[in-house]
């Protein structure tokens, strides 16, 4: 009868810690996952809106931080709901007083294959040349 109460014991115990298992995966599968103010402002980025992101943090990273945070503030509150722009990033960055260079070309489509601009204008002063 011992050997009986000690499995009843013992299996009571398993079954509580299976319990209390299954109650805490559950609760971590329910909770959510808060979004950084990054991540928030980077899902309504478009044209290129990542790329001045990314440059504005090389450049000033504690300011396109504060300046991202209180971006985000707006989103969550709804405040503001439409998508950015690079150039509307770039030109909230510059009117806030934070200048930074961005890398940009210019490419023409030249028989099926882009080109830099630079490299047209070569060509066909090459070519004037050789008249």
């Amino acid at each position: 009868m011992e050997e009986d109460a000690e499995l009843k014991l013992i299996t009571q115990r398993k079954l509580a810690q299976m319990k209390r298992m299954a109650a805490t995966t559950t609760s971590a599968k329910t909770q959510k996952v808060e979004k950084t103010g990054r991540q928030v402002v980077t899902e309504m980025l478009i044209d290129r809106g990542d790329e001045v992101l990314e440059a504005a943090y090389s450049y000033y990273p504690n300011e396109t931080d504060h300046i991202v945070k209180e971006l985000s503030r707006l989103i969550r509150e709804g405040k503001f709901n439409e998508k950015i722009s690079g150039g509307e990033l770039y030109s909230l960055f510059r009117n806030l007083g934070l200048r930074f260079k961005l890398n940009t070309s210019m490419k023409v489509e030249e028989k099926g294959r882009l080109i830099d601009i630079g490299e047209k204008f070569r060509l066909r002063r090459e070519g004037e040349e050789k008249a």
